[in-house]
């Protein structure tokens, strides 16, 4: 985790919030001064300005040595001590900028997808149980149903022992095409999702190709990063890099099966069951 973690969470911005910059770099030996505005530039001490022979870093300095100002007084009266962020100019061309924002963009896509699936399987393993369940007591009773001593004296002594059997078996059977269903419709789900997964992987291998990304890309990667030092620019290699931009993902709804509702019947368990 970066040094400005803790910062970001500080000073994220709510919606509708006005973003202010000054409009040029730091000035030269006082700290924190930037220009607020364009125009030419007035000094706040002109005696000061004219000893100095307009010479601006002749005039900060003297500006900044002086008890009657020093680093809290404004220098110019278009100063301000709002900060400057650094310009973000990466050197690439638009093409590269643009390929490189996708190939961020793809990887984001890819993991969101991936968390889709393990959630997906979640759910799958957890009716996989009931349904191995179901079908061992429907097995269980359907021997007993058929066990013909125990059918004839139960006919004879007990036939609500018989109907109720005769029933059980009939909601088992109900149970395991229920479980059975709801199972292939979410393997039906996890296929769609591995397909979208598997054609982004088959996007960005190609975006990556035309920029030269191939198999010594992750070692330079983890070089730039033993230099990056406690910067924390680059986190795990190539998977950090290109994870970077994956703040926002909405699987595509054209792309998925369409929603099915949950059934108002409830069998043994019946938040798995949905109508058809």
């Amino acid at each position: 985790m970066g040094g400005h973690t803790y910062l970001m969470e500080d000073y994220r911005p709510a919606i509708g919030d006005t973003l202010t910059y000054p409009i040029s770099s730091t000035m030269p030996n006082v700290e924190n001064w930037n220009r607020l505005s364009e125009g030419e530039i007035e000094p706040t001490d002109k005696i000061l300005w004219a000893n100095s022979g307009g010479d601006y870093k002749a005039y900060m300095k003297a500006f900044v040595e002086d008890p009657r100002y020093g680093k809290f007084k404004k220098p110019f009266k278009q100063a301000t001590m709002m900060v400057s962020p650094v310009q973000w100019n990466t050197g690439y061309n638009a093409a590269a900028e643009a390929a490189l924002n996708t190939l961020a963009l793809k990887r984001g896509e890819a993991v969101k997808i991936t968390d889709a699936i393990g959630i997906l399987n979640n759910t799958i393993k957890r009716l996989e149980g009931l349904l191995y369940d179901a079908q061992t007591t429907l097995a269980t009773k359907r021997s007993l149903r058929k066990n013909r001593a125990y059918a004839d004296l139960a006919d004879r002594e007990a036939p609500e022992e018989l109907a109720t059997l005769d029933s059980d078996i009939l909601a088992l059977e109900g149970l395991e095409l229920g479980y059975g269903t709801q199972l292939a419709n979410l393997r039906t789900d996890g296929r769609i999702l591995n397909q979208e997964l598997d054609a982004l992987l088959t996007d960005y291998k190609t975006i990556a190709n035309t920029l030269n990304i191939n198999d010594n890309f992750e070692k330079e990667m983890r070089k730039v990063q033993g230099a990056a030092g406690s910067r924390g620019l680059i986190t795990g290699g190539i998977t950090g890099f290109m994870g970077a931009a994956a703040l926002v993902f909405l699987i595509a709804q054209a792309r998925r099966s369409p929603q099915r509702t949950r059934s108002t019947t409830r069998g043994a368990d019946g938040l798995f069951f949905r109508a058809p």
